[in-house]
């Protein structure tokens, strides 16, 4: 409107009348052409040198240093959360692991009864001596450790430990499902036998039970 009015060589408006027209046409102006009309006026080499090469490269950066914030802070403090013991604070044994876990599931917090039970299942390796007792073994030092004294159990061993993580430190609920297999690889731990020769090997040094 202003520029119709210089156009048409019409009178010049006050400064007060000039605020509330420039007021009005922002007004009209949609969410969009605001945003071209910001990157117009950076683009022009004011506030990004090389006008709009500059401003690309400038949103170039802005995208790099994001992806890198993202996948080094969050994602990091994943990675070290993982590196905490399976087991730590009080001392339990195996069954008051077991029972937590029982009153979990019967409550329907199905992560927390995965934690517990991958807990007894370190306690068990240790009371039984099928793994030594070490204050900072984490979950998965647990699997492999556990995983060599008992070959056949490997596999089942990898999947509780990683369920664990996922519970504990990747945010992720537990469910039902979980819990049972957790629960049947307790089981199966309880009842199975290292194999002849295999015991008493030795261990990643530093480890300890899942905390």
């Amino acid at each position: 409107m202003i520029a119709h009015i210089l156009a048409a060589g019409g009178p010049l408006l006050g400064r007060r009348a000039g605020q509330r027209v420039a007021r009005r046409e922002l007004a009209e102006l949609s969410f969009w052409q605001r945003i071209f009309q910001w990157l117009a006026r950076l683009s022009q080499g004011k506030y990004v040198p090389g006008g709009w090469f500059g401003l690309v490269a400038l949103a170039v950066l802005a995208v790099v240093v994001i992806t890198v914030v993202i996948f080094w802070v969050r994602p990091g403090r994943t990675r070290r959360s993982r590196a905490d013991p399976v087991l730590s604070g009080e001392a339990l044994t195996a069954r008051d692991y077991r029972r937590m876990a029982e009153r979990h599931a019967a409550a329907g917090e199905f992560g927390q009864a995965i934690v517990e039970s991958v807990r007894g299942i370190a306690a068990e390796l240790t009371e039984r001596d099928i793994v030594p007792a070490r204050p900072a073994r984490t979950a998965d030092e647990l699997a492999v450790e556990a995983g060599a004294q008992l070959p056949d159990l490997a596999g089942d061993l990898r999947t509780v430990t990683q369920l664990f993580d996922d519970v504990r430190y990747g945010d992720k609920d537990g469910n039902r499902a979980g819990y049972e297999l957790a629960r049947r690889v307790d089981k199966d731990v309880q009842a199975a036998r290292p194999r002849a020769g295999t015991a008493g090997l030795p261990t990643m040094a530093g480890s300890g039970a899942p905390r």
